[in-house]
């Protein structure tokens, strides 16, 4: 006799990629058990979702950022996993999402990585008696590196898409009186977008004099922007199968009820609003734009002598000074970052996308896969890949 489907609540907005990822990440769980039923209804990111009280089913995978939902939950007694980076019903509920320190630090190296040394963090308005663990966890990898952060905590504005005038004033008040260049990162796209928006009122270049990074992807907030956000995606595809096989563990009694799963951060998704290497010297920012532009033609450091009227030693120093690396390392990370890209969004083979971002064979890049990002390309994918098949819960434990 076949067992009943277990009927799973999802209580996720699906206003945004965030909570669309997620739904999209445990719809795939699901679809590989075949022995799970899902409950969902449209609903807006700020919403108070509840449990409905005729509610009979197994579990629920929520959004939990309001108090009264975790309290629900637990007085409930059914399993749930929480996917925000709310704290709400700690110890009581299991959690799963990412890691706002890995997120952070992935921003800030982003940062450093071109060139910038002045950087800034703008927190969210939308969020009442938050503890901003992400912009923390920024300013604090930043002084791991030996440089200050420049911070600013809009006051609390529900609507959140228009803040009124005097806060706007405030907020322009602050980007003018920050040191140039400068980058940027805020709490989401949404304030992101308000970012680059007062930016362009109060006559600042974006990206030249501030670049901005949204710390949470939105699809349709980076592209309306103007210009284009970069954001990081946390990979909520990701974030959805492992809640689904978190809650399946519960399920199993292979875990606590209160189990946390935290994960790291994917990538940064580059766009116009960070298009841009903070250096000051105009012959050592011709050659980042050149290593940038052609870093797919298999370019090698006497390719950029050629291309740039600078002597070797120069740009070597010039590149170790401002960059924190050589001309030759700046080209490996080049093309490592598009290989991130296509790893993630796109099925190609390895070799294929060697040979597209520069790499004569893929040996070659997973050799430099290994120096940049301590692993390789096979398990980036596996571990990143939009449209990746879930694990069964017994090998994702297993790891």
């Amino acid at each position: 006799m076949t067992a009943p489907r277990k009927k799973v609540a999802l209580l996720i907005d699906t206003a945004t990629s965030w909570g669309a990822g997620l739904i999209e990440g445990i719809a795939e769980f699901a679809a590989q058990r075949g022995d799970w039923q899902l409950f969902l209804g449209p609903r807006g990111k700020y919403e108070r979702m509840t449990l409905p009280e005729h509610w009979t089913g197994d579990g629920v995978i929520a959004r939990v950022t309001y108090e009264s939902l975790a309290t629900q939950l637990a007085e409930r007694g059914v399993p749930a996993v929480n996917v925000s980076w709310y704290r709400f019903g700690a110890g009581r509920l299991a959690r799963c999402t990412c890691d706002e320190t890995s997120i952070a630090e992935l921003g800030a190296r982003y940062f450093i990585d071109r060139g910038f040394r002045q950087f800034a963090y703008c927190g969210s308005s939308i969020r009442a008696n938050y503890v901003d663990r992400f912009g923390e966890a920024f300013t604090q990898s930043l002084a791991r590196h030996g440089f200050a952060c420049f911070n600013y905590a809009p006051p609390c504005a529900p609507d959140g898409f228009l803040p009124s005038a005097g806060d706007l004033d405030r907020l322009i008040e602050w980007l003018r009186e920050l040191p140039k260049p400068c980058g940027l990162l805020a709490f989401d796209s949404l304030q992101a977008r308000q970012i680059t928006d007062a930016c362009q009122l109060a006559r600042i270049d974006v990206p030249r004099e501030i670049a901005v990074l949204g710390g949470e992807h939105d699809h349709l907030s980076c592209t309306i922007s103007k210009p284009e956000l970069s954001s990081i995606d946390h990979g909520p595809q990701r974030v959805g199968r492992e809640a689904g096989a978190l809650l399946q563990r519960i399920f199993d009694g292979q875990c606590p009820a209160t189990e946390t799963v935290l994960l790291s951060a994917t990538r940064v998704i580059t766009r116009q609003s960070t298009d841009t290497i903070a250096v000051d010297d105009d012959l050592l920012a011709l050659a980042a734009q050149f290593i940038k532009e052609n870093s797919h033609r298999r370019i090698q450091v006497g390719d950029l002598l050629r291309a740039v009227p600078i002597s070797r030693r120069a740009l070597e120093k010039g590149f170790r000074k401002r960059l924190g690396r050589s001309p030759a390392e700046e080209i490996r990370r080049v093309r490592v970052d598009h290989a991130v890209q296509l790893l993630c969004d796109t099925a190609w083979p390895m070799p294929k996308i060697a040979s597209t971002v520069g790499f004569e064979r893929p040996e070659l890049l997973t050799r430099a896969f290994r120096r940049e990002l301590d692993t390789t390309p096979s398990e980036f994918r596996r571990q990143h890949h939009r449209h990746h098949v879930a694990r069964p819960a017994a090998a994702a434990e297993s790891n």
